[in-house]
């Protein structure tokens, strides 16, 4: 990771917006985010969705107030391009754990392999892997698995869209995977390695997308650093409206900006969208923040301001 200076000083304003990060093998997620914050030079700084050290590709960061917007980023559905191994497992779920050798049995055929990737799909309970992030009495699973102490983790419920077989080269196997929040690609493997009888761990992950924001977004530390050593790191801040494609877009007029602006609920006739879900919500193409409909459909109560209740504050619409 890159280790220049930081080019703001702590006592400047902050920079708000969201950025996408190209990861590389190696660093968590929050390293990343430990290197955006030295770099910038401010500590609010957090990224929407892990991702395993073995992985790299997306990950959204956002910056200054716009991390409020976490909860929403990080809800949306993610696509990956995986290299899973069959005939052998991993402690881990992926490369960096102990291999060991599978059941022994033969590696599958094409059509049997295809087949079983589409019993992946659809709502289904997964338990997470027992290296994973998940908290356990507030210990990260991986420590107590490194520990060597059991650990039990609920499963949940996830959403796998499409496992679509792209190569075959036994032992290797290429697969793009679209799926919804929380879904662990390890435990796909490990899953489909069980289902086939033969074993199989992840052997590469790169995660080609989250939401909207994709890998043409993308720029890994180096170019960060670059683009903050030449004063230009506006440019390559993700538009709001980009970012929050996922979400109903709602603008509003000055009076119900500045009633939104101050915490009160704006009437659904100012807004016009859907009565279902949260809405993002724009005044005169600046964003001022999320907002969710109330039990009666009526009216639309602020869930996170991101802009002031006078003047446009966060990035435009636009940019």
């Amino acid at each position: 990771m890159p280790r220049g200076k930081a080019v703001r000083a702590n006592t400047s304003p902050e920079i708000d917006g969201i950025l996408v990060v190209d990861k590389e093998t190696g660093p968590t997620s929050h390293d990343v985010v430990a290197s955006v914050r030295r770099l910038i030079g401010q500590r609010r700084v957090g990224h929407c969705g892990t991702l395993d050290p073995l992985a790299t590709g997306v990950l959204v960061v956002c910056l200054g107030r716009y991390t409020r917007l976490s909860q929403w980023l990080g809800n949306e559905d993610k696509e990956y391009l995986a290299t899973f191994v069959l005939g052998q497992t991993s402690t881990t779920g992926d490369a960096q754990g102990e291999l060991a050798p599978g059941s022994g049995q033969p590696l599958p055929a094409t059509q049997a392999l295809r087949e079983a990737l589409g019993r992946l799909e659809g709502s289904r309970l997964q338990t997470p892997p027992a290296y994973s992030a998940v908290k356990v009495n507030g210990v990260p699973s991986y420590r107590l698995a490194r520990e060597h102490e059991a650990v039990a983790l609920a499963p949940r419920r996830v959403q796998v869209q499409s496992a679509e077989l792209l190569t075959y080269e036994p032992p290797q196997v290429t697969v793009r995977v679209h799926c919804g929040k929380g879904t662990y690609v390890r435990a796909l493997a490990d899953e489909l390695g069980a289902d086939l009888g033969c074993g199989a761990y992840v052997a590469a992950l790169r995660r080609l997308r989250a939401g909207a924001l994709g890998l043409d977004r993308a720029m890994t530390l180096k170019q960060l650093a670059a683009e903050l050593d030449g004063g230009t790191l506006q440019r390559v801040l993700v538009p709001v409206v980009e970012a929050l494609a996922g979400l109903p877009q709602a603008e509003v007029g000055s009076e119900a900006r500045r009633a939104f602006c101050h915490g009160n609920p704006v009437a659904a006739a100012d807004l016009g969208s859907e009565r279902a879900g949260s809405v993002a919500v724009f005044a005169d193409g600046v964003f001022c923040g999320i907002g969710s409909w109330d039990s009666s459909g009526r009216w639309l109560a602020p869930r996170a301001v991101l802009a002031d209740s006078d003047r446009a504050s966060g990035a435009a619409a636009g940019g």
